[in-house]
């Protein structure tokens, strides 16, 4: 299997999914302040319309028409597949060919024509279909759950007459009829909450249990995720949560985070084996959620690191043929445990951590009070992040970044809600800075030649070190104890050592420690402290 990286941050090696938590307080030591909501325009209602124009569908597709039957028609997403759609005067969603969805239109159709559709009949109607899409030529984007608009986005909330929500800057608008924006569904896909007259993101405090500085933290990432499209250009930032057992990460992430952001029939899931598994997951969600993470192989780490960035992999169609198929692999995740899994320096850096604190019993409640009392509260809470976003593309051209890291337009995004709330430039960015060094500083002590050097260079007296390679191996194998040194951990050599440096350097420095490789025969080695370690 081939991996494509299109991460332009630096490089690297390389299912669908929706459903007692304490009340933390509100963000008052921050400054935060509720701005002013963006206006909000209704169009009129427009209920669905009719799924098949009846018998006129199936006669327009008998034999070998020369043309689709009226209000139809059909064409080839960016993604490879057929689509067709019913025109009509509201939003309505594309339907795949050959999907279920699309099979059930046909044999309705059918049905009010007395014609019983199966079999054969089935296949040569979705096969003519392909055929005016193919000749049609060209291809048209079809997206799942946000689309990009000039200017901002579009929401597809999935409900049953088809509502979308336009975000520009400064602008909520519910769009009823007339957006010509397509967009998709899947069998799992469910509605998010209309959201109401008036928002209010300050509710959603109260169903986090995590401290009260990484409250903007959550609800930035919430934002980013909602404002942001799965085209080539937009990286999501990890959603990483860690907390022991009874801190609720399960029931955060089933009842608040994927309701809010992509709600879904599947809810969480097992992190699968195969980066291929997880493409295919990729391809019907904007957001998908793994529990219980435990530990997964560097290889499954690199694959991550795409998915939170943007790129494909690549198999044989068949293992009985030479063709190729490439399955693109861009999708916002959330990942939960109990222990520390996140083991490559650079997926770290890629990752948005957030410490849950463990429930107090006197705060826990049921699943259905949870739920009962945040359905209540959600379309407040959906129109104020709606609210966020549409304030945020105000500021988002001249937001100032004063701690850049690897995710940059997650950093901005940060940078341009500080605006938004009133808060002194850098605060939220300072704060992710510090989680992002706290989780790099854990993935790096599980590390056995991570956690030496950082050892070696503590007990340093002076602030640098030159040697060879052999010279460092012998005197970081003096900084760890027997049993280490002789496990599979271990690098065997200087060599294998020094490659596995070169992959630890970024996180060395993030925690004021500088790994740099010199020129010529000695090739050596030079080990210098920046700043005070942890």
């Amino acid at each position: 299997m081939t991996i494509h990286d299109v991460d332009d941050g630096g490089a690297q090696s390389g299912s669908a999914a929706t459903d007692q938590v304490p009340v933390a307080p509100p963000v008052t030591d921050m400054r935060v302040r509720s701005p002013k909501p963006p206006p909000l325009r209704v169009g009129p209602p427009q209920a669905m319309p009719t799924s098949a124009g009846g018998s006129e569908l199936l006669a327009g597709l008998s034999g070998r028409p020369e043309r689709l039957p009226r209000n139809w028609d059909a064409f080839q997403g960016e993604d490879g597949h057929t689509y067709c759609r019913q025109k009509g005067p509201s939003n309505d969603p594309v339907l795949r060919v050959g999907s279920p969805a699309m099979n059930a239109v046909l044999r309705a159709a059918a049905a009010g024509a007395d014609i019983s559709l199966r079999g054969a009949g089935l296949d040569g109607n979705n096969n003519s279909f392909r055929a005016f899409a193919g000749r049609a030529g060209g291809r048209v984007p079809v997206w799942y759950r946000v689309s990009p608009i000039p200017n901002g986005v579009e929401i597809d909330l999935c409900d049953e007459v088809n509502t979308r929500v336009r975000i520009t800057p400064g602008t909520v608008e519910i769009v009823a009829r007339g957006s010509e924006t397509l967009f998709r569904r899947t069998p799992v896909s469910r509605p998010m909450a209309k959201p109401a007259e008036v928002g209010n993101r300050r509710l959603l405090a109260k169903y986090l249990n995590v401290h009260v500085t990484a409250v903007p933290l959550l609800v930035g990432w919430l934002s980013y995720v909602l404002a942001h499209p799965k085209v080539p250009t937009n990286k999501f930032p990890i959603l990483v949560l860690q907390g022991g057992q009874g801190s609720g990460k399960t029931s955060l992430t089933t009842n608040v985070i994927l309701p809010l952001t992509d709600p879904n029939a599947v809810g969480v899931q097992i992190l699968p084996n195969t980066p291929r598994d997880l493409a295919i997951a990729a391809q019907n969600a904007h957001v998908l959620a793994y529990d219980n993470v435990r530990s997964f192989k560097p290889a499954m780490s690199d694959v991550l690191c795409i998915a939170a960035t943007g790129g494909a992999i690549s198999h044989r169609q068949l293992y009985t043929d030479a063709d190729q198929h490439v399955v693109r692999l861009h999708v916002a995740l959330i990942l939960n445990g109990l222990h520390m899994f996140v083991t490559q320096g650079d997926l770290a850096q890629r990752c948005l951590p957030i410490q849950l604190e463990r429930l107090p019993e006197a705060k826990r409640r049921t699943e259905a009070e949870l739920r009962n009392a945040f359905e209540a509260d959600l379309p407040a809470i959906q129109r104020g992040l709606f609210d966020l976003i549409a304030r945020i593309f105000e500021y988002l051209p001249t937001a100032e970044v004063t701690n850049p890291e690897r995710m940059i337009d997650f950093v901005r995004w940060l940078a341009a809600m500080e605006v938004v709330d009133r808060v002194p430039p850098g605060v939220y960015q300072a704060e992710y800075s510090h989680v992002l060094k706290e989780g790099q500083y854990d993935t790096l002590m599980g590390n056995v030649l991570a956690a030496a050097v950082l050892a070696f260079v503590e007990r340093s007296v002076d602030d640098w070190w030159t040697g060879t390679p052999s010279e460092l191996y012998e005197a970081l194998a003096d900084a760890v104890d027997h049993s280490t040194a002789r496990s599979r951990e271990w690098p065997s050599n200087p060599i294998a050592m020094s490659k596995r440096l070169r992959g630890l350097q970024a996180s060395l420095l993030s925690q004021g420690v500088s790994v740099e490789f010199g020129r010529g025969k000695l090739r050596e080695i030079t080990i210098e402290k920046k700043g005070d370690l942890k």
